[in-house]
């Protein structure tokens, strides 16, 4: 079982009957969550339940444990190329953080920043798909909520870049077993 997935589980379905409880007993407008221009206070409670169930129902999956006889085997030509698409991908990244700071908000839109930001990270794992290296998680994720929020910032609705967050945070989780059984993410250079 696994203590952590149970831990946060709990805690964010406590956290959802804690919002929904204070949603149904509190005056109508006492409290906000906008999706554009309507209060949607309950959606908050909604996204930290599905987080909750989520985490609680893949808690108690035992892990694949691997064969120790089997022994990983890295290509180095695949780890070095995914090193320099990654610093490649990286700097491009910094580059851009550092033109959202230099250049004024009312010159360009802070929506274009993170859509800027998700093309990147998005760019670099496709980069990693055509040279056939594993993709990676974590810059898959950040590409793409950031290329939601940045799209949403473009419409006026900067609520709904947060909410993007954990929706996405939650389908990852609920879709972990899917990408474990194919492979998708992993350690780059694995053959």
């Amino acid at each position: 079982m696994n203590k952590a997935r149970l831990i946060w589980g709990a805690t964010c379905m406590t956290l959802a009957v804690l919002l929904g409880v204070l949603t149904i007993v509190l005056p109508e407008n006492s409290m906000m969550f906008t999706v554009g221009n309507t209060n949607m206070p309950i959606v908050p409670a909604l996204i930290l339940g599905a987080i909750g169930l989520a985490l609680l129902l893949s808690a108690g999956k035992v892990p694949e444990v691997r064969d120790p006889k089997l022994e990983i085997v890295y290509d180095e030509e695949k780890v070095a190329l995914n090193k320099r698409l990654e610093t490649i991908g990286w700097g491009l990244f910094l580059i851009m953080l550092g033109g959202f700071i230099l250049v004024p908000i009312d010159v360009i839109n802070k929506g274009i920043w993170s859509i800027g930001v998700g093309v990147i990270m998005l760019g670099l794992n496709a980069a990693r798909y055509y040279f056939k290296i594993r993709l990676s998680a974590f810059t898959t994720f950040l590409g793409v909520v950031s290329l939601i929020s940045g799209t949403a910032q473009m419409l006026g609705m900067e609520m709904l870049g947060d909410a993007a967050f954990f929706i996405i945070l939650g389908a990852y989780l609920l879709l972990k077993p899917w990408f474990e059984k194919r492979q998708i993410f992993g350690q780059a250079g694995e053959v």
